[in-house]
């Protein structure tokens, strides 16, 4: 079964930050000039060697548009038996560079999350560092792909908080994984999901924390749900987050999945 996917990216500073630290990467496109504050792309092609990621710079003035665009640019994309090493690779780069860069600036701290949808001949992996989020919309029902490296969730899995209170919980902006950290400090250990086979219809979300933030998990499905391009979702989705109050930079990737259909001629010529 051949797939179509569609893909949009929207990046925006919010009503708050007078600037943008996230970044994003669709398919070789990624935010370069990062002293604008707003932009968008779209894609539209096969289901091999896609690549879709979201990073959310730390570090205030120019330092997290900085450690978010070594983030994005780089990554590469790869067959899907090639994943984890091509996305290893490009963490251990990204944070190489990033830890460079601090010591060539005296020391400043900055830093980035990631999150990364790779997709090669129908199957998809998710892999992320830090709190940017991956989701998957199937059959009416969200799940959240990627895991969350921060303290509320560790405080969930010792039993000291509910999933419910760790979304609210301020321990939820306390990175535990991100780039940017030093080799003494911490090996980072970035997350890798289950293999997922695509289907007819799914709906993946890259997303920063400026929408998850702002905006419920119940919030963000139905929103994904609703009939439209990629486009359209992606500017639903920010607008959803501005409406909320805003309260810092939001970056949104949905990634819709198609059946490709084809006539009988193309189906001769390829040999079905």
């Amino acid at each position: 079964m051949s797939m179509r996917i569609s893909a949009a990216a929207k990046t925006h500073m919010g009503r708050v930050r007078d600037n943008n630290e996230d970044n994003f990467y669709l398919c070789g496109a990624y935010r370069k000039d990062v002293s604008q504050g707003t932009e968008e792309r779209q894609y539209t092609g096969g289901d091999s060697r896609f690549l879709a990621a979201v990073a959310d710079g730390m570090g205030g003035e120019e330092s997290g548009e900085t450690a978010s665009l070594f983030a994005v640019e780089a990554l590469r994309p790869c067959e899907l038996d090639e994943i984890r090493k091509t996305a290893l690779a490009c963490i251990r780069q990204a944070n190489d560079r990033i830890c460079r860069e601090m010591e060539e600036t005296g020391g400043k701290r900055m830093g980035s999350t990631l999150a990364a949808l790779y997709i090669d001949g129908g199957t998809a992996v998710c892999v992320n560092v830090g709190d940017s989020r991956i989701y998957l919309l199937r059959d009416g029902q969200l799940s959240q792909l990627s895991q969350d490296h921060n303290k509320a969730r560790r405080m969930v899995e010792m039993g000291v908080l509910t999933p419910e209170q760790a979304a609210r919980h301020r321990s939820r902006h306390e990175l535990t994984q991100h780039l940017g950290i030093f080799e003494e400090e911490m090996i980072i250990e970035p997350f890798f999901s289950e293999e997922i086979i695509l289907r007819d219809g799914d709906c993946f979300l890259l997303c920063s924390d400026g929408l998850t933030d702002m905006v419920s998990d119940e919030e963000i499905g139905a929103r994904m749900g609703e009939e439209g391009t990629p486009e359209e979702l992606a500017e639903s989705l920010v607008s959803l987050a501005l409406d909320h109050g805003g309260r810092d930079n939001v970056t949104v990737v949905p990634v819709l999945v198609k059946e490709e259909k084809r006539t009988w001629l193309q189906k001769l010529f390829a040999g079905e």
